[in-house]
């Protein structure tokens, strides 16, 4: 019995088994009065969801052995936490913050919640819980001034939680243990973030998503966790399941499609047979053999995915709206035929191939209403093999979706296409159609998301326009808000951490105060400011001689290499969260342009030095546009006189910049430790903006 075999069926158990959050029982009237909550006007849910838990049982006790076999996970998972108390000790510190009065309690709390998985009276346990835990209710909402928080709030969470959870069930990959646990983790924490009294509570004292992933985990790492037991129990849950609720998922309100058989391509077949035959080849090559046979698997893969990855679709129309679609048979059996192929590779090789992106082309399209629909099956598999991207084309626009996170569920895309004019642009020359994007995931609507969004735009006619001018417009009510792009043949190229109304335009923008830079700095300002990567501090005052601190140099670099991202968390102590650098710096740090000067102090104000510059922007390309390390580092700074003055930290990115030309040395030294101006910033952005490996 393996680790992996066991994962989906204990997450199966162990979804029915999270059934309070934060130690809070679900409550009736009466059972308010009891926790302190007197007048509260409970939703229909709460009671519904004590109704929809007492039929799941009576279906469980009319199959044979159901109760039983269910006792004896209860057992079980009694058994593991008894015996590691570890599996939970992260969400019981975090909820107890050193409170340790309340901290044993808390455990026995969660411990009596996951032993009982199902109970036979749902509303009697949760009374019992509330008169015995009545107490710790209290003390929780004390410590933490939880006075907008209610067992209603709560409540609902819990719900959305077992919707969540409930609904990963049918479809997981019991080989990829990396996808189910990041599955978990994304269901767990949309649930708690449905609620926005409990996401603040959540946020105050630390709880993620993938705490809860991680007892699940846990649980099922146990050695009194067997597979035998989770099997029985798991497949008396699953009847239950289907007899209490035959058309829906527990606990959910939509109707459940089962994805359809999936046949694996033939083509994937043979070549996971050649796959097999050549893992025996490689035990008795040599290094150089090896080398060779390893480089021929991975192009014959790589070949495969590329021809898989072009999905058929289906294109459908009513009056002025096209409708467009997978053909999802298609779909399914190439998406797995991908799993397959990367699967049998790295069995084989050990190899891997990282951006693992499918195509789906729907042509010129005439409508300029579109509706692209791709379904839950469809998105599931796909977060499942580990795809990277789904890539939307129509009619020269192109739009990739990151899979997983926000994208791991059904997907409907509309695009509405319209005129540029005057009044929308204020008058600035359009160089592209207006775009308005709007996204439902999972059946709600959705504006921002955990990854950004690739869109290249197709340019209209820009004859007598300065292409390095060009830059997307987001449409506001105020006007437009600069965002820029990287033009690109007749396209223009952006990433988006949320969704709205786009159009491309020609933005001219000019300074009274640049003329003593102009000759070395001048297009650089011109082309960063068109962008809305740098702004004049007044207007028509660019200030060139300013200094620029570390946060106004994140923020440049951030724009200018198209990382902005709305999700992004940074955890520098000097760093508040309501500052305006703060999305900036959080962007930069999580792709690992910025380290902070220690590891909790980022120093925003600091004025940035020049050598502190060139390892940012370093970093920045290297995780942008594939640009690798300089591997003689000290070759590349014997042509500056200071190197010595270098901090051993940033030597790397200063050989970096200095190779490609990005920061220049002057009269033979580097001068890392000088700060930087805004005119030297803005010549430095502007060579990152047009790097290219």
């Amino acid at each position: 019995m393996t680790f992996k075999r066991k994962l989906a069926v204990t997450t199966i158990a162990a979804s029915v088994a999270m059934s309070a959050f934060a130690g809070i029982p679900l409550s009736s009237k009466g059972l308010s009065e009891k926790l302190g909550f007197n007048n509260v006007a409970y939703a229909t849910n709460l009671s519904d969801l004590i109704t929809k838990s007492d039929k799941l049982y009576t279906a469980l006790s009319n199959i044979t052995n159901g109760v039983s076999n269910v006792n004896d996970l209860k057992t079980a998972i009694n058994n593991a936490l008894t015996a590691d108390s570890t599996i939970i000790a992260t969400l019981v510190g975090k909820i107890s913050v050193g409170n340790s009065t309340i901290e044993g309690q808390v455990e026995n709390l969660i411990t009596d919640l996951l032993t009982n998985v199902l109970p036979s009276d749902a509303a009697a346990t949760f009374a019992d819980y509330a008169d015995e835990y009545e107490g710790l209710l209290t003390a929780i909402r004390g410590q933490h001034g939880l006075t907008a928080l209610s067992v209603e709030d709560l409540a609902s969470v819990i719900l959305q939680m077992q919707v969540n959870f409930s609904a990963l069930l049918v479809d997981f990959d019991l080989n990829n243990i990396a996808t189910i646990k990041e599955q978990l983790k994304t269901a767990a924490t949309n649930a708690i973030n449905s609620n926005t009294n409990v996401e603040l509570f959540a946020d105050e004292v630390g709880i993620t998503g993938e705490d809860f992933a991680d007892i699940y985990v846990g649980l099922q790492n146990s050695s009194f966790v067997s597979f035998p037991t989770l099997l029985a129990a798991y497949n008396v849950l699953n009847q239950a399941y289907k007899a209490a609720f035959p058309s829906t998922p527990p606990w959910s309100g939509g109707i459940y499609v089962p994805p359809a058989t999936i046949d694996i391509p033939a083509e994937v077949k043979e070549l996971e047979k050649k796959f097999e035959e050549l893992a025996e080849k490689l035990e008795n090559a040599s290094d150089e053999e090896k080398a060779e046979l390893i480089a021929e698997a991975i192009a014959e893969a790589q070949a495969l995915i590329d021809k898989l990855s072009d999905l058929a679709n289906l294109v459908t129309v009513s009056g002025d709206v096209a409708t467009l679609k997978l053909d999802e048979n298609k779909a399914l059996a190439a998406i797995a035929g991908i799993g397959a192929v990367v699967a049998a590779l790295e069995e084989a090789t050990g190899a891997t191939i990282e951006n693992l992106d499918v195509t789906v082309d729907f042509g010129n399209v005439a409508q300029d209403n579109l509706v692209v629909a791709l379904s839950d099956a469809v998105m599931k598999k796909a977060v499942e093999v580990g795809l990277t991207g789904i890539i939307l084309k129509v009619s020269g626009l192109e739009v990739k979706l990151p899979v997983g996170g926000t994208f791991s569920n059904v997907v409907d895309f509309k695009i509405n296409k319209s005129e540029a004019t005057e009044e929308v642009t204020g008058g600035l020359q359009a160089a592209s159609d207006v775009f308005e994007f709007n996204l439902s995931v999972g059946g709600k609507p959705t504006t921002t998301f955990s990854k950004p969004v690739q869109i290249i735009f197709p340019l209209g006619d820009t004859t007598g326009l300065d292409t390095e001018l060009l830059t997307l417009a987001k449409i506001v009510e105020e006007g437009l808000e600069f965002h820029g792009g990287r033009v690109k043949g007749k396209t223009i190229i952006e990433n988006r951490d949320s969704f709205s109304s786009y159009v491309v335009v020609e933005n001219s923008v000019s300074f009274d105060d640049t003329a003593s830079v102009d000759a070395w700095a001048g297009r650089a300002i011109e082309v960063i400011a068109a962008k809305g990567v740098i702004h004049g501090k007044l207007e028509g005052q660019f200030d060139p001689s300013a200094k620029v601190t570390r946060a106004q140099f994140a923020k440049m670099l951030v724009r200018a290499l198209d990382l902005n991202n709305q999700a992004a968390k940074e955890k520098f102590a000097d760093v508040e969260d309501d500052a305006w650098y703060a999305p900036y710096i959080a962007a930069a740090s999580e792709n690992g342009i910025i380290y902070g000067r220690s590891a909790t102090r980022f120093d925003p104000h600091a004025e940035v030095t020049r050598a502190e510059m060139a390892t940012m922007v370093a970093r920045g390309l290297k995780a942008t546009s594939g640009a690798t390390d300089i591997e003689d580092v000290e070759k590349a700074l014997q042509a500056f006189a200071d190197a010595e003055q270098i901090n051993e930290t940033l030597k790397q990115g200063v050989a970096f910049a200095a190779e490609h030309s990005i920061v220049v040395g002057n009269g033979g030294k580097f001068a890392p430790n000088a700060s930087a101006t805004r005119a030297q910033a803005a010549v430095i952005i502007y060579r990152a903006f047009n790097f290219e490996v």
